[in-house]
């Protein structure tokens, strides 16, 4: 069963619908499946989303601006265009050192 906050079938571009929120992390779910959800996000500078140990492996691509990304206390900065793969349980966090715009990919292995 499909679940998002956007129609199949109709053109839309991420870095005009994400808007920024002061201090808050913004998160819109595209699609949710059962063994795959894609959502957009949008940090404001300084939040950080930690993960402990993930099942799921990620797929994370840099829509606008320029994030740190630690996988297993490894730090990698990313900025537009980029895009990492975080594999199943890795400890990871994603920091807004200045604001960004994210798309992510969450993989279910069934």
């Amino acid at each position: 069963m499909q679940t998002g906050e956007f129609e199949e079938s109709i053109t839309f571009n991420l870095a005009d619908i994400l808007e920024f929120n002061s201090n808050a992390i913004l998160v819109k779910n595209i699609s949710v499946q059962n063994n795959c959800v894609i959502q957009a996000f949008a940090f404001d500078f300084g939040k950080v989303l930690s993960h402990k140990e993930s099942p799921f492996i990620r797929f994370l691509h840099i829509i606008e601006g320029k994030a740190e990304v630690v996988i297993n206390g490894n730090s990698t900065f990313m900025q537009n265009g980029d895009s990492i793969l975080i594999p199943a349980l890795a400890f990871s966090s994603i920091e807004a050192n200045q604001r960004f715009k994210m798309l992510c990919v969450t993989i279910k292995d069934e």
